[in-house]
């Protein structure tokens, strides 16, 4: 099968959208499929071919893309990333070419407003009609059906897409892939034992949607039992309205000896803190899927984290790992003290492991991958263009 993957996200980008399209190009080419990408920048190396798209993207991209379909004909598209008018100026290209759209996420959810930190209703009001354009402009997409089919990797975003006008039988659930890392292997946990001065870690950029906020409220209550506690926050700033908004609620709460943040650390280093971590937290009020919970969840033994993005899927059937609603400090002060209280099973990390592994494998990945484009591929066999 010919599979050319499309994307507006620079290759640059460390992580997020590129990372996942890299697994897609090499995996599908490790099993034979003939691969392709549009993209500003060439991913994977030999083998893989390259049509470039300029980015950000605008009037040109239809030819670009049409460039691309002339010279590679795939049997299928995969739009990996893209902008709503980007969509909009691609679509009449593939039409009767079969092709999937990956939606990471949708408008307002995870967008950053400057404004109104102090209260949740204000602050998400405000933006949603600071929004609003871009949202109206996703519903009309999903309403028409612009995208023949829609890729989602977690139930949160799969009932937004369907919530927006999505046939739910066009909204397709595929979970991220999830490596193991090599650490897992290494046998129980040596951090079981809390002792006065516990290490909670969250990872994540510093905005209001990741929700360091709750938990600098809850740790007012975790460190009635735990006086010397230390929450580290490690993530880049996003937002400086929020920085100082964080910091203003750390020191009038006084927790001021208690909260670390840490940015530009290096992998070794986020990888260090979290080895050192009793209890890794994920207070997120919204989320695709979120990486950064899987990675941690490999790595530090106890988790409590938000309903949201996979999280909730994540933590299933694990005795060591709680789910809470979002944007409920109490809750999360609650299941923070739970866990602090308690040992985990001296497996729980190997046992954890294996039950990730399973459910997020990058195998299972590439075969949903699989099973769909030969579905779409079949359904209009025949149709492609001259």
């Amino acid at each position: 099968m010919r599979v050319l993957v499309v994307s507006d996200v620079s290759g640059y980008m460390p992580g997020g959208v590129p990372a996942e399209t890299l697994h897609l190009l090499q995996g599908l080419m490790s099993r034979g499929h003939d691969v392709a990408l549009a993209g500003d920048i060439a991913l994977g190396g030999p083998g893989i071919g390259h049509y470039p798209v300029t980015t950000p993207t605008g009037d040109a991209l239809a030819a670009e893309l049409k460039a691309a379909l002339t010279a590679f004909r795939p049997d299928v598209v995969h739009v990996m990333a893209m902008s709503s008018p980007g969509v909009a100026r691609l679509a009449p290209v593939f039409a009767g070419v079969p092709w999937v759209f990956t939606c990471h996420s949708a408008p307002p959810y995870e967008r950053k407003l400057a404004h109104f930190h102090h209260s949740e209703a204000l602050h998400y009001v405000a933006r949603s009609l600071r929004f609003l354009p871009n949202t109206l402009a996703w519903r009309w997409l999903l309403r028409r059906q612009v995208m023949p089919v829609v890729i989602t990797h977690s139930e949160f975003v799969q009932e937004i897409v369907v919530r927006y006008g999505c046939a739910r039988d066009k909204a397709v659930l595929i979970p991220l892939g999830h490596d193991v890392a090599p650490a897992l292997s290494a046998g129980p946990s040596t951090r079981t034992a809390v002792g006065s001065a516990p290490l909670i870690v969250t990872v994540g950029g510093i905005a209001h949607t990741k929700g360091q906020h709750d938990m600098i409220a809850a740790l007012a209550s975790v460190v009635e039992r735990y006086p010397q506690a230390r929450y580290c926050l490690i993530g880049e700033n996003r937002d400086a309205s929020y920085t100082n908004f964080l910091d203003g609620r750390i020191a009038g709460l006084g927790l001021g000896p208690n909260v670390e943040r840490r940015h530009g650390l290096s992998h070794a280093d986020k990888d260090a803190l979290l080895a050192r971590a009793h209890l890794y937290v994920q207070p997120s009020h919204e989320e695709g899927f979120c990486l950064a919970f899987i990675e941690a969840a490999g790595v530090v033994p106890r988790l409590v984290g938000t309903a949201t993005g996979a999280i909730r899927a994540m933590c299933e059937d694990d005795p060591a790992a709680t789910v809470v609603a979002s944007r409920a400090p109490k809750a999360l002060a609650e299941a923070v003290l739970d866990l602090l209280g308690r040992d985990p099973p001296a497996d729980v990390l190997e046992a954890r492991t294996h039950r990730l592994a399973s459910r997020f494998a990058w195998a299972s990945y590439l075969d949903a991958h699989e099973t769909l484009y030969e579905r779409l591929r079949h359904a209009q066999l025949g149709r492609f263009p001259a």
